[in-house]
């Protein structure tokens, strides 16, 4: 059976960012598939740098790589700005086109199901509009909830423009699907509630991590007269990611536990700024360049505990899905949640503390610094023991690879006469 899935985003294991089609390409090749992941050259976190990449898209407009049985197809698309809302547009509407116009062409023959996946709408639009050219099933794999991210995290008009063309276009890609795929629990109740659509069309999928990554690493030993409490972010630095708030608790924390050291790992646009803050205000953080997935286990195993956060947002009663709390899980240490959601892993978990609000932080901190270092590994191996539950690909990839049989064997219900 052969797939295509088309996500702009898509990692390989060397690149820093989220690998989910990655990870779950390559094991539903080993259990037969034939499957092909759509990416894009540029995006609005940066560019790909593989020279022999770059050289293919210069003479032919795409370049195709193997990796594990997984093809791996990555097209030209305009390059993106970060401060730029409209060139963040082109650069969505670019790689579109160009994944129209390559699989269409035949470029990787005729598929028996097209995913489109959602970091932005355009994308999933390509893939329905390519499943439609082959008359072949469609599959909607949403990741965010478009337009409603922009709106409740962004504090944009539900009746800008451009917000309503997307949620018509979410509206059409989603009644138009065999199957929605949906990484967060409770994503399918947004679509039954706002479009009546039934259950049996939904599949969850979380973001997991790669079990093995995170095995037999050396135990750190808290007790060998080390005097610090190590923190370790790793992720985006971003306006949704709250480390300026985490920022403004610092000192308070620090003062009554001067043993706090805070280290981050990764980029985004407020980095350089972040960095500047901290040398301003001798605030005791580390800033570290994002790693490739495979070097992030040896950087966690240094910390005593491991940061997430979310920003307070209405959103979030869908439940969350984060590749760093997939990957904090199966590196088997206690984890500091800040925020509030629905169904949070954390809690269901026991694999931490939870502040619901900034504020509670300090207070939260300085209660898992008082509790004894067996108290932290056991939070840690509870972690690592929910993970192998609910993280782990292999299991993933046989739940997404038995949904997606099923779907080809009964067909698609594509409509022709419903054209976005």
């Amino acid at each position: 059976m052969k797939i295509f899935w088309i996500n702009h985003h898509a990692k390989l294991p060397e690149e820093s960012g989220g690998d989910r089609h990655y990870q779950l390409g390559w094991r539903l090749a080993h259990f037969g598939f034939d499957v092909s992941v759509v990416r894009g050259l540029n995006t609005h976190s940066g560019s790909l740098t593989d020279e022999k990449i770059i050289n293919e898209i210069k003479k032919g407009g795409y370049s195709l790589q193997n990796r594990k049985g997984c093809n791996f197809l990555t097209v030209d698309c305009l390059p993106c700005s970060k401060n730029s809302n409209f060139s963040r547009i082109r650069n969505m509407a670019s790689f579109a086109e160009n994944v129209r116009r390559i699989l269409t062409s035949g470029v990787l023959g005729k598929p028996d199901i097209v995913i489109g996946s959602v970091v932005h709408t355009f994308a999933a639009k390509a893939g329905l509009d390519v499943a439609r050219h082959f008359n072949v099933p469609f599959v909607y794999e949403v990741r965010d909830l478009w337009p409603l991210t922009p709106i409740e995290l962004g504090g944009y008009s539900r009746l800008h423009p451009f917000l309503v063309y997307l949620d018509h276009l979410d509206r059409k890609l989603a009644r138009s699907a065999d199957l929605v795929i949906t990484t967060a629990p409770l994503m399918k109740e947004y679509y039954k509630e706002r479009f009546g659509l039934p259950d049996e069309k939904f599949l969850w999928i979380t973001n997991g991590t790669d079990l093995e990554l995170f095995k037999n690493l050396p135990q750190a030993d808290e007790e060998a007269g080390k005097d610090s409490f190590d923190i370790c972010y790793a992720g985006a630095h971003g306006l949704a990611n709250g480390l300026d708030q985490v920022f403004d608790k610092l000192p308070a924390v620090t003062r009554k536990r001067p043993e706090v050291r805070l280290t981050l790992v990764g980029d985004g646009p407020l980095k350089p700024r972040l960095r500047e803050r901290a040398q301003k205000e001798g605030l005791p953080v580390c800033f570290l360049e994002a790693v490739p997935k495979n070097e992030l286990p040896a950087i966690l195993n240094k910390a005593d505990a491991l940061l997430a956060y979310l920003e307070p947002c209405r959103l979030y009663r869908y439940g969350i899905s984060l590749n760093k709390l997939a990957d904090y899980h199966a590196m088997g240490k206690p984890i500091l949640f800040i925020g509030d959601c629905a169904e949070n892993p954390v809690i269901q978990s026991g694999a931490g503390l939870v502040a619901k609000h900034i504020e509670e932080f300090p207070s939260v901190l300085n209660k898992m610094i008082q509790m004894t270092p067996e108290e932290r590994r056991e939070m840690g191996y509870r972690g690592r023991t929910y993970a192998e539950e609910h993280y782990d690909w292999e299991k993933l990839a046989s739940k997404t690879g038995a949904a997606l049989a099923k779907i080809a064997k009964s067909g698609t219900n594509l409509q022709e006469d419903s054209p976005i």
